[in-house]
């Protein structure tokens, strides 16, 4: 555990690079530090100027009359390590790197990164003598609760319940300038640049241990403290999830993550040098954390404002209420594709809007107070459906007509909001004409948008984490953990086999196993895989035949075909002796074309009656880890795309969860008046399978392709696996 308060509340601050220069990093960073209102001592350093703003500077860092808290170090890349030496000899064990030049200007800024990463190492023994490194290659951080500005950059003095972590100076600064102007308030802001040493891990956990919920909450905020963050890349993995999961269970995570395309990955190795995951694997592990991710900037910065200000909605029902009819009907579109409904109005609710509302007003759902409503009319349709306990929340929507009463309506608005509670989010749209009214809407922190497409959108993800934390905190958690603690504990010599097989390989050049040693490995786990039998020739088959009975498949076993049936390396439907013969010599010819005879093979298995067919993989990522993979296997992989991923271990309750996610679910329990198959061997061969590669770390990648699912039961039909 890192104790991070004398980096982000430190007494003394020394800058090394400080500039009697205003246009000058090291003269912005010092007058920020400054007019922040940080009362404690301030040390510059300079080699020339005497006093920089008032203050004494000092040549060399060993001449300083204490020892600082905190170290800023604002000069060229080629002097920072060095200086950083001496700052270790001094006894500053907290260092805010500024300088660029490190890895992410290529292979020498590479090779200066290494070196800075030996110096932090060298002098991190243990807790005592623990340095702290921000950056190199950051824009700082604010503590707004503090206060102290320790940035190069021009953020909000204004106080409130948001917390962000940025990779990005960039992006830091032009939250700053929203947050401006919006009137949106943060606690701390903090950039890791490069992450060196310190990484979002730490800040994640150090904002864990430290809950200043009671210090930033205002009135007509949400309650909560929301913590943005922008990343380009993920130190470890796991550890992120972990330590994501328990904030998420009681305050909201919203990351922005670029890494999709393969450009954007170009992009970011150029920028901070960071090497992207899969992304698919991301949104997974995202899931799993209860962390909602941006669809891109303008979606962190509304995500940052709702979170901030707005209750979390109770459900899905939402109740829109505008004064014109097009942006409303399209507003019903954007609720079903955001997947949230429309309240349907009881008759009590349905006769008071009745009652309140002109003839032509539209007492459906969204309602239509007419284009020449004011903000009296307004105010009736909104006290009838805020109490309503069926509504949700509110998306009220505005249109710049001749008479509304734009401020008035804000205003309103406003007050209603603090006085019944409900989640309001409106949606003033248009330019010049309704910006007073959202300055009205920011003084009371009523989110608005200018499109209602955005404000549904957010209400769809303050949704989204509303149900992950009422599922973390209201459900049998600790019970699945604890079956899947049981499972992994279960039969401690199963799989004991595994190890000698894959050490074995590994004696070898090559990294693929064959079917037969996938096979062993199987079955050393309790899945089962039909008989099966290595022919040397063609007696050896009809030998097998004679014990198994037709029909029978023809395989080729080798580490140098993974994919067989692309290749013609699978015959299946073997029902006489004469297909039996032609099959065989079939295969016998390809397998002579391959060479090296002593590792390819011929394999003859017992064919599985005709079933359902799955697939069940899995692969190791570089950030998260094991990753699970179920769906629709066979020609029905091909034909349709049923990828649902769960990061390893998973718990039973989270696998059934993975089952009935997918596609193939539906021909599971049984489709059209179908029979359907029973799922807890399913279930059972999935568990099986993850604690394979759970015990098996050597494994890189593995599948099953088909497994079989029938009346008999399940069978491994098809198993690949890849070592590292």
């Amino acid at each position: 555990m890192l104790n991070l308060d004398s980096m982000f509340y430190p007494k003394s601050i020394a800058l090394v690079g400080a500039s009697p220069d205003e246009k000058k990093l090291g003269s912005i960073v010092l007058k920020n530090i400054i007019d922040s209102g940080f009362n404690g001592e301030i040390f510059p350093l300079n080699l020339t100027a005497t006093s920089i703003l008032g203050l004494d500077t000092y040549k060399d860092y060993e001449d300083l009359p204490s020892i600082p808290d905190l170290a800023l170090i604002a000069i060229p890349a080629e002097f920072v390590l060095d200086v950083l030496e001496k700052i270790i000899q001094k006894g500053t064990k907290n260092v805010v790197i500024f300088s660029a030049g490190f890895k992410e200007a290529g292979s020498e800024g590479l090779a200066l990164e290494q070196k800075l990463s030996e110096i932090i190492k060298k002098n991190s023994t243990d807790d005592a003598t623990k340095i702290n490194v921000l950056g190199p290659n950051c824009l700082g951080f604010v503590n707004n609760l503090f206060p102290l500005n320790v940035t190069f950059s021009q953020p909000v003095n204004k106080k409130g319940n948001l917390r962000f972590i940025s990779q990005s100076g960039a992006i830091a600064s032009s939250v700053f300038d929203w947050a401006e102007y919006n009137e949106v308030g943060f606690s701390e802001f903090i950039t890791l640049g490069n992450k060196t040493d310190l990484n979002e891990n730490n800040i994640l956990q150090y904002f864990y241990e430290n809950d200043i919920s009671s210090l930033t909450q205002e009135e007509g905020s949400s309650g909560l403290v929301p913590i943005g963050m922008y990343l380009e890349s993920i130190i470890d993995g796991k550890e992120f999830i972990n330590i994501s999961k328990k904030i998420s269970a009681k305050n909201p995570l919203f990351l922005l993550k670029p890494g999709k395309s393969s450009e954007s990955k170009k992009a970011m190795q150029s920028h901070t040098g960071s090497i992207a995951g899969e992304d698919y694997v991301l949104d997974v592990a995202l899931k799993k954390a209860g962390i909602i991710r941006c669809d891109g900037i303008e979606d962190f910065f509304d995500l940052a404002k709702v979170f901030a200000w707005e209750k979390i909605p109770k459900g899905k029902n939402i109740a829109i209420i505008s004064n014109a009819g097009g942006p409303a009907v399209l507003s019903s579109d954007f609720v079903a594709e955001e997947g949230l409904q429309l309240v349907r109005f009881d008759d009590e609710t349905r006769n008071e809007l009745e009652t309140h509302l002109p003839r032509a007003a539209s007492i459906l759902n969204p309602v239509d107070v007419l284009g020449d409503a004011l903000a009296e009319r307004y105010e009736s349709a909104i006290k009838t459906l805020i109490v309503d306990d069926d509504v949700h929340s509110l998306l009220i929507i505005l249109t710049p007509q001749v008479m509304t009463q734009i401020e008035k309506t804000a205003e309103m608005i406003g007050r209603l909001s603090f006085e019944y509670g409900k989640p309001i989010i409106c949606s003033f749209m248009g330019g010049s004409h309704i910006a007073k009214g959202e300055k009205v809407l920011n003084k009371f922190k009523i989110p608005s948008f200018r499109y209602p497409e955005r404000a549904v959108k957010a209400i769809a993800k303050m949704c989204q984490w509303g149900e992950y934390r009422n599922a973390i905190n209201t459900n049998s958690e600790t019970q699945t953990l604890e079956s899947e603690s049981d499972f992994f504990e279960q039969k401690q010599n199963q799989g004991s086999d595994s190890a000698e097989i894959i050490s074995s390989i590994l004696t070898t050049d090559r990294k693929n196993l064959d079917s037969f040693e996938a096979n062993q490995i199987l079955e050393a786990y309790g899945i089962n895989t039909p008989s099966t039998k290595k022919c040397e020739s063609i007696d050896n088959a009809k030998s097998f035949v004679q014990e198994n009975n037709f029909p029978v498949v023809l395989k080729i076993s080798s580490p140098q075909m993974l994919h067989k049936s692309d290749e013609g390396g699978v015959i299946a439907g073997i029902d006489n002796n004469e297909k039996l013969d032609e099959s065989f010599d079939r295969l016998k010819k390809i397998i002579d074309g391959m060479g090296d005879s002593s590792i390819n093979a011929i394999q003859i298995q017992k064919q599985v009656t005709k079933g359902l067919e799955l697939i069940i993989g899995s692969k190791k990522d570089l950030v998260f880890g094991n990753v699970l993979m179920f769906g629709a296997g066979g020609v029905l992989a091909n034909l349709i795309e049923d990828r649902n991923l769960g990061l390893i271990p998973l718990n039973k309750v989270e696998v059934i969860t993975l089952i009935k996610n997918s596609k193939v679910n539906k021909l599971i329990e049984g489709y059209r008046g179908e029979k359907g198959f029973e799922s807890e061997k399913l279930v059972d061969l999935i568990l099986k399978f993850q604690k394979m590669i759970n015990s098996n770390p050597e494994i890189s990648e593995a599948d099953i392709n088909p497994v079989i699912l029938n009346d008999d039961g399940i069978w491994a039909v098809d198993g690949k696996m890849i070592l590292i």
